[in-house]
């Protein structure tokens, strides 16, 4: 076979192999079988399937061998990821790649390998299957060895993606599951949680319609009436946002503010609930403006949806602490507790809709799970994170929100459609790679109105020839473009002076983890399923344009 220089990345080879989940695995008779089968078709005393990672070689199955593993640096099979399709050495003694390699000159040592390449369906190698003999075979294979080599490795891969498949379904059915049981349980908390106001607004209304009361005691039902339906209003306004957001219908109206300015209406809106449990408020802030561009009411409710958490889990007399620092461009806000703590499993559930820990103390200031997923949801489109951490059950826990500094560009943004509006950030040359021309000039149309000069291209050889010549920050390309695919035209940009410094983002109609996973190692920075969500690409423009360069 003809010897071609692979071209691929190694660190996202490696992420490619890992994705699989496959290293380190117990035997399996489907693979075993394959093995066996080989070695016979092929008369070979050795014969494995062989997967090549950072410093090992390690064997899914094997015969002859009798171990699991081998370092790297003795590896004949690694030379074989150079290779098209198969590498074969009729005797090792006389190929200079491996005449000092100890596996080759020990006595009764390796004399005759044959490796078949097991290639994912983008070309990214992941090792090998092949056979070694002790004898040295001149002659090599026959084609019809070589076919059989090459036909079984296909089927190690096809076993490979099979088991992947298996797995992402296992996956995905347990999710499912656990998002059918939050739904159960958000149902029965919604319904103990309307029911609770409901209570004395009726106790209350019975009271006015059914008894001569003193002036005082109306007063005083009108006023239980007026808090438990604002409290029913609170519940209601918190369902109604999560639906907004996460239907793409919040309205946004950035400005540029202090920062600090926000933190204390927050405060303020929390403090009866901090003052009712006697808790210890510290907020170490900062001498100078801390200016970000946002909506002032939805970054004041993100603060405030924090500091009620940490109100709702921490003990009588507690402490609560808020502190802001700045990290480059960044500005980093830690509201931390020393409450009940969390869980490993619910900081990783934490920013999920409808998950929620243990009742605080006080149960009438009680959710709906659906706070810190606002949170996350409405810093997202600030351009911002949100990030939990606690050492455990019974030992605090710590919020901590990052948000792009403003760079004092513009205090407003334009609008993106006419149900959302984003940040401004400083222009940015953006190429746009897509064969549907009404949906490539579109998106070209609205990067513009956000102030970016934009260059389109409606397929990669068009791609390849301009965008070079135009030196774009950020390339939006279509994963699905005929002759030459997304992930294809991405390699061959990188290798272009003029685009090898860009970032790269995926379009297209598949978004699932493992296409993620795909683009991250062909190079991308990010992926967007079609049709793009514009709030979001608009956020993600927003840190690229933050980012130094």
């Amino acid at each position: 076979m003809t010897s071609n220089s692979a071209n691929f990345d190694e660190d996202a080879r490696l992420a490619v192999l890992d994705s699989f989940g496959i290293l380190d695995t117990p035997p399996e008779r489907s693979f075993d079988d394959v093995v066996r089968l080989v070695g016979q078709l092929l008369d070979a005393p050795i014969a494995a399937v062989n997967l090549i990672a950072r410093d090992r070689q390690w064997f899914k199955s094997e015969i002859g061998l009798g171990t699991r593993e081998m370092p790297l640096e003795n590896s004949i099979c690694r030379h074989a990821l150079l290779q098209q399709e198969q590498m074969i050495v009729p005797d090792t003694q006389d190929d200079p790649r491996f005449s000092c390699n100890p596996l080759v000159t020990a006595d009764g040592g390796l004399r005759f390998y044959a490796g078949a390449v097991l290639r994912t369906r983008e070309g990214v190698p992941l090792g090998t299957l092949c056979v070694l003999d002790k004898k040295p075979r001149p002659e090599g294979l026959t084609e019809e060895q070589q076919f059989m080599l090459t036909t079984m490795a296909h089927q190690v891969m096809s076993q490979i993606e099979l088991r992947q498949a298996l797995a992402e379904q296992e996956a995905l059915n347990e999710a499912l599951r656990r998002a059918d049981q939050r739904k159960d349980e958000f149902l029965a908390m919604l319904a103990h949680e309307l029911r609770n106001p409901l209570a004395p607004i009726v106790s209350a209304a019975t009271m006015l319609s059914n008894f001569e009361l003193q002036p005082s005691m109306v007063q005083r039902a009108a006023d239980i009436i007026a808090r438990q339906a604002g409290h029913m209003t609170s519940l209601i306004d918190d369902l109604l946002d999560v639906s907004r957001v996460t239907r793409g219908k919040v309205e946004l109206e950035f400005v540029e503010l202090d920062l600090k300015d926000v933190l204390a209406d927050a405060i303020e809106q929390v403090r009866p609930l901090i003052e009712k449990h006697g808790h210890r408020l510290v907020l170490e802030s900062m001498p100078t403006p801390l200016l970000v561009v946002g909506d002032r009411k939805r970054l004041v409710q993100v603060m405030t949806n924090l500091l009620s958490n940490a109100a709702k889990y921490t003990l009588e007399g507690g402490r609560i602490e808020v502190r802001m620092s700045t990290r480059g461009a960044l500005i980093d806000v830690a509201i931390r507790d020393d409450g009940i703590g969390m869980s490993p499993e619910l900081i990783a559930s934490a920013f999920d809709l409808f998950s929620q820990g243990t009742r605080g103390l006080d149960r009438s200031q009680g959710g709906l799970g659906i706070g810190l997923a606002l949170v996350r949801s409405l810093l997202k489109l600030h351009g911002g994170e949100v990030t939990a951490a606690s050492d455990g059950p019974g030992c605090g826990s710590t919020f901590q929100v990052t948000l792009p500094l403003s760079a004092r560009a513009g205090v407003a943004a334009p609008a993106i459609g006419t149900d959302a509006a984003q940040g401004n950030p400083a222009a940015l040359r953006i190429g746009v790679v897509d064969d549907n021309e009404d949906a490539a000039v579109t998106l070209a149309l609205l990067l513009e109105t956000l102030g970016h000069t934009v260059s389109v291209a409606h397929s990669a050889r068009d791609a390849l020839a301009s965008l070079p010549l135009f030196e774009p920050d950020v390339c939006l390309l279509d994963i699905g473009l005929p002759e030459m695919n997304g992930f294809e035209l991405a390699r061959a940009l990188r290798a272009k002076p003029g685009t090898d410094h860009a970032i790269l983002i995926a379009v297209t109609g598949y978004a699932q983890e493992k296409d993620r996973i795909e683009a991250r190692a062909a190079g991308f920075h990010d992926l967007f399923a079609k049709p793009v969500d514009l709030e979001m690409l608009g956020a993600a423009l927003v840190q690229i344009e933050r980012r130094p360069r």
